[in-house]
């Protein structure tokens, strides 16, 4: 696989990913990006469209290489990287912004973790009321939170869609029980979707 060098490559991106992890010392490892292409020629192009919402097939957290725990530091960012436009009805992923919560409700009552073949995450999208879809021109980068439900969606457009999703590890678990101000931006959605403090 042909890989490059975040920083060098997409100095941009990876500034905003040091922001949200408090800095490139709590990143594991040198990030690199590679051609492992998930493309969508046209899945679904023989069914009638479907909007976002919890019926869309599909839900799904991220992560099927770690025992999942509520602080599990293996997958701290979600990124999708656009390597191709990503227009209406053209295989964009569907994602849940108010997942966050019962994500974290949901690990919280498995301290022991939840091995990738147990974990039950997609069904937590029944608790959910948000959705939409990702969109942008090639080029662009998300950077999501890695307990945000989302979900391949149809191709009927003729056009290929090609994306990336390399995951941002962190150096130790997320920490929940720190002074106030130390926490960075991923542990804070945390805390605030569980509404506790610490």
């Amino acid at each position: 696989m042909n890989r490059v060098e975040v920083k060098t490559f997409a100095p941009r991106a990876f500034e905003t990913i040091c922001d949200l992890s408090s800095g490139e010392e709590h990143i594991a490892g040198d990030l690199h990006w590679g051609d492992g292409f998930i493309i969508n020629f046209n899945v679904g192009a023989d069914q009638d469209w479907q909007e976002p919402s919890a019926e869309a097939p599909g839900w799904h957290k991220d992560g099927d290489w770690f025992r999942h725990f509520l602080d599990s530091p293996e997958q701290g960012l979600l990124s999708i990287v656009l390597w191709s436009d990503i227009d209406p009805r053209s295989g964009r992923t569907f994602i849940a912004p108010d997942s966050l919560g019962p994500i974290a409700r949901y690990l919280e009552q498995f301290p022991e973790g939840l091995r990738p073949v147990d974990a039950r995450f997609g069904e937590q999208i029944k608790h959910c009321q948000q959705f939409g879809e990702v969109t942008g021109r090639v080029g662009d980068v998300l950077l999501i939170h890695p307990y945000m439900l989302h979900a391949g969606s149809r191709n009927p457009s003729g056009r290929a869609r090609f994306i990336t999703n390399p995951p941002v590890s962190f150096v130790e678990p997320m920490q929940f029980h720190q002074a106030a101000g130390n926490y960075t931006l991923v542990e804070q959605a945390v805390l605030h979707a569980l509404d506790v403090d610490e």
